[in-house]
């Protein structure tokens, strides 16, 4: 399954590859993997330029930032934080499956943004 949405990924575009990316952070997936298999206050430690907000992004909107560098401020965002868990998560855990599959997501989409000037 993993090398068969390996070679999917290889072919998608962006909205796709969104698409699929935003279909595994679905709050149930979340809860399922995250949530009920980790352990109870287990916290991470993120610097506070990691962290995404509502009001970071309207902020950067009324300084009208371009829709293309907010994707891919959240791209990077996102890709770090699944970095993050995949570092400390051993690979017997039960969520280990899952955050291999958006980790792989996340380089398709990498190779995606790649193709742009940033």
């Amino acid at each position: 399954v993993l090398a068969m949405l390996g070679l999917e990924a290889a072919a998608l575009g962006e909205c796709e590859l969104t698409r699929l990316i935003q279909d595994k952070l679905q709050y149930e997936m979340r809860l399922q993997y995250m949530k009920h298999n980790f352990p109870i206050d287990y916290t991470l430690r993120v610097q506070y330029e990691e962290v995404l907000r509502p009001s970071n992004i309207t902020r950067l909107r009324s300084e009208m930032v371009s829709e293309e560098a907010l994707r891919y401020l959240w791209f990077h965002i996102s890709s770090q934080a699944v970095l993050r868990i995949r570092e400390v998560l051993p690979e017997k855990h039960p969520s280990w499956k899952y955050i291999q599959e958006l980790s792989q997501l996340f380089d398709a989409l990498g190779k995606e943004y790649s193709k742009y000037q940033q």
